[in-house]
């Protein structure tokens, strides 16, 4: 307990994530070793030069695969604009 004739900024020098961990942002819980900006770039451009660094699964597809995967999109996307058209005439 604090003396009664403590200052008051002593008091309060904790904040509320201090006090009550389950609050605050989800970056706020993680623990993550620091770490600076240009060493993040270095590890990152080291995982782009080794071939570790993220592909897409469209890469890695069959040409024919690739048109199949672009004209269902494009299916999609005009038969959502027809029903949007569809429910605003009616």
């Amino acid at each position: 307990m604090t003396r009664p004739d403590a200052p008051k900024s002593d008091r309060n020098t904790h904040s509320i994530k201090d006090r009550n961990p389950d609050q605050g942002t989800v970056l706020d819980r993680i623990k993550m070793p620091p770490m600076s900006g240009e060493e993040a770039l270095r590890r990152f451009n080291e995982d782009r030069a080794d071939g570790q660094g993220s592909k897409s699964d469209l890469a890695d597809l069959h040409p024919v695969m690739k048109l199949v995967a672009l004209g269902g999109t494009l299916l999609m996307i005009v038969a959502g604009l027809l029903g949007v058209l569809y429910l605003f005439a009616a």
